[in-house]
Parts: structure tokens; sequence; C-alpha cells
């Protein structure tokens, strides 16, 4: 089930039971379940997005049921799945369906917190965190290291990172880290100084702007930036290594895209 002029899926009642029937019937594929994406059914709002997503839901529950009640599942079990990393909490009463006549198997589809991200997702997860009455949950686990290449004048530094190298689609990075030159253990990296952030990306260059007046960047200091969407920084890289927290390097992982 889709979202009217957002992704695929159907957009009425009508349309899901006609493709069910069909996919009911056919003899090349089995009807399994009923899936969604609520992302963009939330806008980060904490009034809005329990009403969008549980719409939402409520549309796919309605879908599951009449299939259910004229048999067009394959016997077994009925899978019942929602796809977003922002709003996860909502959509618990679609994966935990009851009054079906077979079991339910609940299948959330949330890719972004493997790594989490620093921005986007970081705003929802306080949302989730607030709703949930938690304190902590989930933490960033992908930065992209950079060099300042240049400084040019006063108030910008040009580092090695860009378009290429880390997401920009959702938002541009945030600076997290700053190594000097002469620092060779990066675990005694510094927090960056707040009036230190990006400004815009060229395709291998990051244009960071600061204060004159406070702490400046020199050539060949080491800057950790920290991204708005893993998903559009994962596909930038073949391999990326695995830190651990004393900064050692303990393996790596290949992407495949």
């Amino acid at each position: 089930m889709g979202i009217p002029g957002q992704r695929t899926g159907c957009r009425t009642l009508d349309e899901a039971l006609t493709l069910a029937q069909a996919l009911a019937a056919s003899k090349a594929v089995r009807l399994g379940g009923v899936e969604c994406y609520e992302g963009h059914a939330a806008v980060c709002d904490p009034a809005l997005d329990p009403v969008a997503v549980s719409a939402l839901v409520r549309r796919v529950l309605e879908v599951a049921k009449a299939c259910d009640v004229r048999g067009w599942f394959t016997p077994g079990e009925i899978i019942l799945s929602a796809g977003g990393s922002a709003v996860f909490d909502l959509v618990l009463p679609l994966l935990q369906a009851q009054g079906l006549s077979q079991a339910v198997r609940g299948v959330l589809r949330s890719g972004c917190y493997l790594t989490h991200d620093h921005e986007h997702y970081r705003h929802y997860l306080r949302l989730v965190e607030q709703r949930e009455g938690l304190t902590d949950s989930l933490r960033p686990a992908l930065e992209v290291w950079a060099m300042v290449q240049s400084v040019p004048e006063p108030g910008l530094a040009l580092l090695s990172c860009g378009k290429r190298d880390i997401s920009y689609d959702l938002a541009l990075p945030t600076v997290q880290w700053h190594a000097s030159a002469q620092v060779r253990n990066m675990m005694e990296a510094q927090a960056a100084p707040t009036h230190w952030h990006i400004t815009a990306l060229n395709d291998q260059h990051a244009f960071m702007r600061f204060d004159p007046a406070g702490p400046v960047p020199v050539v060949g200091d080491r800057v950790a930036l920290g991204l708005s969407h893993p998903c559009t920084t994962f596909d930038k890289w073949r391999w990326m290594p695995l830190i651990e927290d004393d900064g050692t390097i303990s393996g790596a992982i290949h992407t495949c895209f």
C-alpha cells in the first residue's frame, strides 16, 4: 500500500483487492502478505506523525483482512511489513496484528538503523525516545574523515571530501571531530568547534566555513564529518573499515551496489 504522491503501492482498497485477486489466481506467484513504507507519511512532527502513520497502518490492515476473508493468502502465515527507519515504533500495531485466520509474521525493514546518522534520523529518533520513554537508543556509527587541503582565505577551508564520498541528498554533512596533523592516534581527536560547518560540496571537495576569530583549521588537519541518511554514503565506497572504541581496525565490510 502506498501514499498518494509518493512511492509505489496501491492507493485505494479497490486497487489493492484487484491486484491481490490476480496474484491469488496466478500460477506463477503466491500472495504472501501486504507491505508499506511509512517513511513518507512522517514529517518529524510529534503531533502529525502518529496520525498519518496510523492512517496508513489502518489501510494496510484493511487490505490484509479483506484478502484473508476471501482466502487469497497462501496457507502458512501472513507477512505484514513496514519499512521506515524514522517512525518504526508507530507501525507496531501492524506488525503485531490480531484477528487474521493465520499466524502473522511482522517484518520491519528499517535499514538505516544499522549505522544511524548524525542529522536526519537523529531528529526522528528523539521523538521515538520521547514516545517510548527512553533516555538513549541508537547512536551514529558511520563517519567520513577528510583532510584540510587548503585555507585560501579567512573563514574558509577546503576539505578532501565531496559528493563522491558522503551523503548530501537530505542535508549537508556536519563537522564532528578535529585532529591536528600532529595527532597520530585518532582516538585523541577533539570535538570540532561549533562554528565549523559545511556550506557546500563539490564532487571532491567540501567548503567548511569557520569564524576566523576562533580556532582555525590548518592544512594537514583531519576532520570527521557526520552524515545525514547513511544509505547514500554506503553506495559511494567499495569497502569500509570497522573501527573499535580504542581506534583499532578490526575488519572491513564489502559493499555491493
